[in-house]
């Protein structure tokens, strides 16, 4: 083998591995953040409200059992509801302990 086969090969395999690396990188983000792209669902379930509250900022929405940061206004689909999408959900001690998107109250 003389060397510019060897350092082709070491090249290709090189680009595999930073292609693997990043595309493990961007699985990991989707899965941690299925409710929406800025909140990461995995740190947030089971936090304090004031641990999210200092990290995210100001909820958008808060009423009893249940919080949330507007994520969107569904408009979309064949049945669109136009209602504002939001929510993570709380128990008694303030931990949450459900994240996942849900309409406004009354809505």
């Amino acid at each position: 083998m003389n060397k510019s086969y060897k350092r082709r090969n070491a090249f290709a395999i090189s680009i595999i591995l930073i292609v693997l690396i990043v595309n493990l990188f961007v699985i990991l983000f989707v899965i941690s953040h299925l409710t929406y792209y800025k909140y990461n669902d995995w740190w947030i379930n089971g936090n304090s409200i004031s641990k999210v509250r200092e990290k995210y900022g100001d909820f958008d929405i808060e009423t009893s059992g249940r919080i949330g940061y507007y994520i969107y206004t569904d408009h979309f689909g064949i049945f669109p509801d136009h209602s504002k999408h939001y929510y993570m959900y709380f128990d008694k001690n303030g931990i949450i302990y459900k994240v996942d998107t849900g309409c406004q109250p009354g809505g």
